[in-house]
């Protein structure tokens, strides 16, 4: 285990003191503070090839996408997924999710189908199935949590049926820390047919995640250890 003393040398916002104290930032949850070497990779973009990507055939252009599409790989590897084109960029979880509601729940949700949430959801993985609801008729269903915080896998059973189109839960809870089943979950979600995505905002920074292993059909998450930032 990395000793705290160095891991903070990695972060140059944590070299202040606030009232007399070196600063503990324990806020990562709402907007996590970026290592030096992140710091430096976005620096590098900016001052040395910064430009359109995908749209030119000029040097930088050609240098930016170049290392744009690097940076997928990065991500595909780090989740393992089996293609680079499955990485899909965004400005973060929310967005992705959205991306979801509106392509997929547009597309093939219809009124009368039915999305399973869990009670345990960010507001990001709530909203967006909401105004679906609104705009096509879909039926939000939830499952509860028990008093520890975990989500109650019997409730969900029941609620899974033959309308169940998506299932949409976090990994960890951004609130709790609950660790959710989502490979069980994932596997009765599809024995009825359903999609499922999975909101791992607070997962891939805590352990290890394989996309193939779990077999969800839309992971979701941020990261800012890579030039692309997020994904």
């Amino acid at each position: 285990m990395k000793d705290i003393k160095n891991a903070r040398k990695d972060f140059p916002i944590l070299d202040q003191q606030v009232n007399g104290k070196p600063l503990i930032y324990l806020d990562n949850a709402a907007t996590m503070q970026k290592p030096q070497v992140v710091i430096d990779s976005m620096t590098e973009v900016y001052t040395k090839y910064n430009s359109n990507i995908h749209r030119g055939t000029h040097h930088l252009s050609n240098v930016c996408t170049e290392a744009f599409e690097e940076a997928r790989i990065k991500v595909q590897k780090f989740i393992n997924a089996e293609h680079s084109h499955e990485i899909i960029f965004t400005r973060g979880t929310t967005e992705s999710i959205n991306l979801v509601a509106n392509t997929f729940g547009n597309s093939f949700l219809n009124e009368g189908d039915e999305v399973i949430v869990s009670e345990l959801e960010h507001h990001s993985n709530i909203v967006p199935w909401q105004l679906l609801r609104d705009r096509k008729g879909i039926v939000l269903k939830v499952i509860p949590i028990t008093d520890a915080g975990e989500l109650m896998l019997d409730r969900f059973h029941e609620l899974l049926s033959e309308k169940t189109k998506l299932v949409s839960v976090a990994h960890v809870s951004n609130a709790l820390g609950t660790v959710n089943p989502v490979k069980e979950i994932i596997e009765a979600a599809h024995a009825v047919g359903a999609k499922v995505l999975i909101d791992g905002a607070q997962a891939v920074h805590h352990f290890p995640v394989d996309v193939r292993e779990l077999d969800c059909d839309f992971y979701a998450f941020q990261v800012t250890s890579f030039t692309g930032r997020q994904a």
